[in-house]
């Protein structure tokens, strides 16, 4: 997977995400106010965005902070580099149990949940190619 098709699906689903937070604003459902619905989208798409940027660029910022060829950097990079692994890993067992929770309760707004999982995926992806192409 390159960046590019990484830019490309976060566009797409950022989209899909908006189009998701129109419904829920417009289209009552359950016994939820519109406060409720608007808590919801807001947290839908802060939650999507913010979590893409912060673990895709933050940690590349810290870097350029460090001197070039130093041990610090070279380890730093491994930290990060493992960290974006667990992340996606840790993403994946949080989704398999929300869908597994959703399909015993019947609360199907909770898989809203996993749009902003996608983006935290993406980003840990973004990293990861990122680190790999500055060794």
């Amino acid at each position: 997977m390159t960046q590019d098709k990484i830019h490309g699906i976060y566009k797409r689903l950022a989209y899909i995400i908006g189009g998701i937070s129109l419904i829920v604003l417009i289209v009552p459902f359950g016994d939820y106010d519109l406060p409720d619905r608007l808590g919801l989208a807001l947290t839908l798409n802060i939650g999507f965005h913010l979590f893409y940027y912060a673990i895709s660029l933050v940690p590349l910022t810290q870097l350029g902070w460090l001197k070039e060829y130093s041990t610090t950097k070279e380890l730093a990079k491994r930290g990060y580099t493992a960290m974006s692994y667990f992340i996606i890993v840790a993403c994946l067992f949080v989704s398999i149990t929300t869908i597994t929770e959703v399909a015993s309760t019947q609360e199907f707004y909770r898989l809203t949940t996993l749009l902003v999982l996608t983006g935290v995926i993406l980003g840990a992806l973004k990293l990861n190619l990122e680190l790999r192409g500055k060794k």
